[in-house]
């Protein structure tokens, strides 16, 4: 008996030797992290018979519970802590529920983790637990959707500066922030929190949770700041390089983007979509087209079945608008434009026919404004229809332009562009030959009111009428051009127009100063100064209008700019034959004989211009002195053409006189009786011509002793002239003659017809 009893007793304190050290080795392996193996001990020590201690026992059951908590056996581990707050005393109990209280709040049961808490937080056989059951309870009041509550609980704690104090007021910190009208104040207590850190990599965390906490509040310039305290190794470890990158983009910052971003891709060799699209948005803000371009059209070659995908191709449309090659845009618009967003369309279909204009597209030109004329606000379409006539006009299709522009213009009547798109029509049709649509699209572009179209369309209406010598109606178009729009872009024309008018209908005093308003207008930027042609015009009419006014000196002045210039061989030779006639009669000999040497030069100048040029030349030399140069003058003006001119008998006479002069009275009958012959007397100028050539004759005759044949010529200017300047020598002449032969007779009688005629006696 006694030795069973020994037996017995040996075998106890075997198997309590045992249990000590199987408890041994599962906290060998527990402190160590392996709870796997830990568990499985703890698991044999609890079933194994012995004499362990209930307090013992409890403290397998935590460490075994915590184990299962490593091992993601939740369910398990809640039920052995409910077990050691129900079995357990004091402390251990208070720890147990706290753990239990953790687990069902990390599981998403914050409900019944609260009652709990609650009751620990108020725990005062342990400071610790007691603070560590504060803490989750501020947490758990935040899952339960009680953020006052949560709140004022942080506080609480963060004043008492117990150990949970620090984390008790970032994640105050951070309850606030995500409370979109107190984002200034979180932001405060970051900064606070931050100031009063000491251990670098607690404020880096401080950091992490600030930048985190601005970056979901949308609050970027404040995220790019706390990303840049957080640094690169710990956004890497957090994966926020990107979230990173794109609150510095935001917040207007590309150059740090740019490196949170370069980081990444670091970090992450292999490309996404988010990045990509991040690239594209990143390079964009730093004006580098090509390289947002190049992003953009990666995501869409790599992911184009990617959410993001769309947008990309739309940034990438827009940059591809922006880099000025119109044929580059409407080839990628092709390629993607089956993914675009329908809300895209409003801004890519301006920029598609925009390029298509450009590059004369016809087919994307009528896609793009159809859709623009269906869909975009009535202003946009009608912008749009007006830009498809203009493509209408550019490819030579005048009626159908005509056609679309009057349209838009009676489609949209008060939108901006619907007088432009009448007058446009009004041309359109004009080049079609279009009269009748013409006028309709004219006055309806006249109806505008636009001030930008009426001016423009009032002088389209006076050209048009001037074409059919419709003189009231261009003058009533001019008149209100004029009046209506005195500073018009287009006064210089409007009132060279006008000028015009005024001129032919011989108001020379109106043309002068209407043209005198057109040569006005130059280097005026809000006017249009008249072409060069139109200004040498101008003057020329104006300076013949100041002429039959009288104001010669006037008319000199205005002229002088021409003399010596390149411009007097662009003149006509009708102005030409004016200007050297001009000259002449101010004894102005040099100008006279200039420009009528530029006339015999002008290529386009007919033979009666060349005539008229040598007479000229001769008429400015003769009354320089230069007889031989006068002589060569009428000498080759009478050998010019074979064909009578207008201008013979002026040339003979001039020639005849030279003659005479200079004692050679055989050629100077024979010019003179040339002249006379080649005078028109249904003319003022040929009838005072063959009066001179009379005149020139009776003297030439007389000089050579032919008295009959100076007799003769003396009688035909008493009798076929009534001018008393030359007249009247002629009937001295005669009476001499007649009286020389002993006609006394009929020399009184010439005698009386002068007394008569002029009341001169002999």
């Amino acid at each position: 008996m006694r030795l069973i009893c020994c037996l017995l007793c040996c075998f106890c304190v075997a198997m309590l030797h045992a249990a000590d050290e199987r408890l041994t080795f599962a906290e060998g392996l527990f402190r160590r992290g392996l709870s796997e193996q830990a568990a499985t001990e703890y698991e044999a020590f609890l079933k194994a018979p012995g004499s362990a201690s209930d307090d013992l026992q409890n403290e397998v059951r935590f460490n075994l519970a915590e184990c299962y908590e490593r091992l993601g056996r939740d369910k398990e581990a809640r039920a052995l802590y409910k077990k050691v707050s129900e079995l357990a005393k004091g402390e251990r109990a208070a720890a147990a529920k706290l753990r239990l209280a953790i687990s069902l709040l990390e599981n998403n049961e914050a409900a019944q983790a609260l009652p709990i808490l609650d009751t620990l937080s108020v725990n005062r056989d342990s400071k610790d637990i007691r603070e560590a059951a504060q803490y989750r309870l501020a947490v758990c009041y935040e899952a339960v959707n009680r953020p006052r509550d949560a709140e004022a609980l942080y506080k609480y704690i963060a004043s008492q500066k117990g150990k949970y104090a620090a984390h008790a007021r970032l994640t105050q910190a951070t309850l606030i922030a995500k409370t979109a009208s107190r984002h200034e104040e979180a932001e405060k207590l970051y900064r606070e929190i931050l100031a009063a850190e000491t251990n670098p990599d607690r404020k880096k965390e401080v950091a992490l949770a600030a930048f985190s906490g601005a970056y979901r509040s949308a609050r970027y310039p404040e995220a790019a700041s706390f990303a840049k305290e957080v640094g690169e190794k710990l956004l890497a470890k957090h994966t926020l390089l990107l979230p990173a990158s794109w609150a510095a983009l935001r917040a207007n910052r590309p150059d740090e983007a740019r490196i949170w971003l370069s980081a990444d891709k670091v970090v992450n060799a292999a490309a996404t979509p988010g990045r990509l699209v991040l690239e594209g948005a990143v390079f964009t803000a730093l004006g580098d087209e090509i390289g947002a371009i190049t992003a953009y059209e990666r995501l869409l070659s790599e992911f184009p079945n990617d959410p993001q995908a769309p947008s990309a191709a739309e940034a990438m449309l827009t940059l591809r608008a922006r880099a000025g090659d119109p044929a580059a845009f409407l080839k990628a618009y092709a390629r993607v434009a089956t993914i675009l967003p329908e809300k895209a369309y409003s801004v890519l279909m301006w920029y598609r026919l925009d390029a298509a204009l450009q590059t004369a597209n016809v087919v994307h030109t009528r896609a793009a404004a159809t859709w623009l004329m269906e869909h975009a606000p009535a202003e946009q379409a009608a912008e749009a229809s007006y830009r498809l006539g203009a493509l209408e006009h550019k490819e030579k299709n005048y009626a159908a332009a005509g056609e679309i522009w009057l349209r838009t213009a009676e489609t949209w009547p008060t939108m901006p562009c619907a007088g432009r798109s009448a007058f446009a029509a009004a041309c359109a049709f004009r080049q079609a030959e279009m009269k009748d649509r013409a006028e309709q699209a004219l006055a309806l572009a006249l109806a505008s009111g636009d001030a930008m179209v009426v001016p423009d369309a009032l002088l389209l209406r006076a050209r048009d009428a001037l074409s059919e010598q419709d003189v009231a109606g261009a003058t009533a178009a001019l008149d209100e051009y004029l009046t209506r729009f005195p500073q018009g872009k287009a006064v210089a024309e409007a009132a060279y127009l006008r000028g015009l008018i005024f001129f032919n209908a011989q108001d020379f005093q109106a043309a002068a100063n209407h043209l005198a308003k057109a040569l006005a207008v130059n280097g005026d930027e809000n006017r249009t100064p008249l072409g060069h042609a139109r200004r040498i015009d101008a003057a020329m009419r104006r300076a013949q209008a100041l002429h039959s006014l009288g104001q010669n000196d006037e008319a000199a002045a205005l002229l002088q700019p021409l003399l010596g210039m390149k411009d007097a061989e662009t003149l006509a030779p009708t102005y030409l034959r004016w200007l050297a006639d001009f000259r002449l009669e101010r004894a102005e000999w040099a100008e006279a004989e200039a420009a009528a040497r530029v006339l015999a030069a002008k290529p386009s100048a007919t033979a009666a211009d060349k005539v008229l040029a040598q007479t000229l030349i001769g008429k400015a030399a003769q009354g320089r002195g230069q007889a031989a140069t006068a002589l060569a003058a009428y000498e080759a003006a009478l050998n010019i053409s074979a064909e009578k001119t207008a201008y013979d008998a002026e040339a003979a006479v001039g020639l005849g006189e030279l003659r005479l002069a200079e004692g050679d009275c055989e050629k100077a009958k024979a010019a003179f009786t040339r002249a006379i012959s080649a005078a028109d007397m249904d003319t003022a100028e040929g009838r005072l011509n063959r009066a001179k050539a009379y005149g020139g004759l009776a003297a030439a005759c007389k000089a050579l002793g032919q008295n009959a044949e100076a007799l003769r010529a003396n009688m035909s200017l008493i009798i076929f002239f009534d001018d008393k300047e030359r007249v009247t020598p002629a009937f001295r002449e005669a009476i001499a003659l007649l009286t020389a032969e002993g006609r006394t007779r009929e020399a009184e009688r010439l005698r009386q017809e002068l007394k008569e005629r002029y009341n001169v006696t002999e």
